[in-house]
């Protein structure tokens, strides 16, 4: 991986930019937090992850099978929120919400070796939209499984089914390391799969219901890096739906449909 650019020294939210952010529900920070700090968090996040499944302490299912889990980047990250906050990004993030923001609720993608595409998905409910900041710890590219969005898709309240109808354009959002995307949880949007060698971390800080609720988000899981489930239960059933799904994706797919159209809200 190469090293992203030098960083900004402040990031200022122009009319152009507000307007690409209405229209396509994301907007994309070049080189916004320092890329050796993100590097050596990376090596950080590899060698828990190495560790607590060398010991036999990951839990099973949770999207170890697709491929795709949460993870609490810990107290190491700090650095940035930080960042962001001093180079204006964070205030830009705050002109883009509806509301007040308290701190973020402070987590990390990790996108595994082999990992299985996702279904197009928003994060939460569409009604209740919040704002995600998602940073690049590594440069992310075809390959170890950028992110594909929906462009648009945040305007209009789709249900699963409808939006397999309408077929509305996808882009794959490339990122270097120290990039940050600033999206609505609205976005239509889907984790690919890791062709690399290396699991893909993604950080990320969210804003759902205004923010943490915590006095220092930082201090969650004892300031230490923890793995999470992602979209799937670590039980039984959940376990073998996550099978199920990612032996025939198809089947996950009819299955969003039918509840989709069955969906009240």
């Amino acid at each position: 991986m190469t090293e992203s650019s030098s960083t900004i020294s402040h990031f200022t939210l122009a009319a152009d930019k507000l307007q690409s952010f209405a229209d396509d529900g994301y907007l994309l920070v070049r080189g916004a937090v320092d890329a050796q700090r993100l590097s050596d968090l990376y090596s950080q996040i590899l060698a828990e992850f190495a560790r607590v499944k060398l010991l036999g302490q990951l839990f099973e299912g949770g999207g170890n099978v697709s491929g795709h889990l949460n993870c609490f980047p810990g107290e190491a990250s700090r650095f940035v929120y930080d960042s962001l906050r001093a180079n204006g990004v964070l205030d830009a993030v705050q002109t883009l919400s509806r509301e007040p923001l308290r701190m973020p609720n402070v987590g990390c993608n990790l996108n595994l070796p082999g990992s299985s595409e996702q279904n197009d998905h928003v994060d939460g409910y569409a009604a209740k939209a919040f704002l995600v900041v998602n940073i690049a710890a590594v440069d992310t590219d075809l390959t170890n499984g950028a992110m594909e969005v929906l462009p648009g898709t945040h305007r209009k309240t789709y249900k699963y089914w409808q939006l397999l109808l309408d077929r509305p354009e996808r882009q794959r959002v490339c990122m270097r390391r120290g990039d940050v995307l600033i999206r609505t949880s609205a976005l239509w949007h889907r984790g690919m799969p890791n062709a690399s060698s290396q699991a893909r971390p993604m950080l990320a800080l969210s804003y759902e219901d205004g923010g943490s609720t915590l006095d220092d988000p930082y201090r969650a899981h004892g300031g230490q890096i923890t793995f999470l489930p992602n979209r799937y239960a670590t039980n039984t059933a959940g376990r073998w739906r996550e099978r199920a799904f990612v032996a025939a994706p198809r089947l996950g797919t009819a299955f969003r449909v039918v509840r989709s159209i069955f969906e009240t809200a």
